[in-house]
């Protein structure tokens, strides 16, 4: 048997009286496994298993799907499950983690950055946290979009008047190298992207730098999705 904090990505009923969970683990990455008989009305694990929680797992291990014998709710996010936004925002974050990594790829990094997420949605805006959290998935895949140089002549952009997306490039260039397939990038938009990429969310807060990103929201949340939904053919 295997012992492993875990948390719930997604879940679907099988067969009569059972359930299959995937979960992002601390030690094992991301994994499958089954809860039998977890549907009938007496079972002790159906209460256990109820996301948004960190829970603690026990289950024996196979090449597939592992079979859970005894889980530990360790902590309950309770604001995420009462309040609308939050819960549309954990979806989002789980989402996003389930359909771009990998199978059973140990990976501590992202387990702190998705418990760390989920614990701050519990008591932040919850708007913050989900472009904080797609910036830096992004840049723990390796696929963060590069904020420092010009992707064609490779000067730095940063005090450029205008800044340009490359659509065909996937990255930011300046003025001088606009393309002819581009979108015009506010300033304001394109610093906030720049301080979710480059500092921590706890810098963030105590440099009081929420506030102006959060006006830039829409904005950064539709740069960060176009990325997204780029690398999803290598997964």
């Amino acid at each position: 048997m295997l012992t492993t904090l875990g948390l719930v990505l997604s879940k679907k009923d099988v067969g009569e009286y059972d359930r299959e969970y995937c979960f992002f683990t601390k030690n094992y990455g991301k994994i499958k496994l089954i809860a039998k008989s977890v549907r009938k009305p007496l079972s002790k694990l159906s209460g256990q298993l109820e996301p948004p929680s960190l829970m603690e797992i026990v289950f024996v291990p196979n090449n597939d799907k592992g079979l859970i014998t005894t889980a530990l709710v360790k902590k309950n996010y309770l604001k995420v499950r009462k309040i609308l936004e939050k819960q549309k925002t954990y979806n989002t974050i789980v989402n996003t983690v389930e359909s771009l990594t990998e199978y059973k790829q140990k990976d501590l990094l992202m387990w702190e950055l998705l418990k760390n997420t989920i614990e701050n949605l519990n008591n932040n805006n919850w708007k913050i946290i989900e472009i904080d959290f797609l910036a830096k998935f992004l840049k723990e895949l390796g696929f963060s979009p590069n904020v420092e140089y010009c992707i064609n002549c490779q000067k730095k952009i940063k005090n450029e008047v205008n800044i340009y997306f490359d659509s065909d490039r996937w990255g930011f260039c300046c003025d001088k190298c606009k393309p002819s397939k581009h979108e015009k990038i506010s300033l304001q938009t394109f610093k906030s992207l720049s301080i979710l990429l480059t500092l921590s969310l706890k810098e963030i807060f105590t440099r009081e730098l929420d506030e102006p990103i959060l006006v830039q929201y829409m904005n950064i949340k539709n740069l960060l999705l176009k990325y997204l939904k780029q690398i999803k053919k290598y997964f």
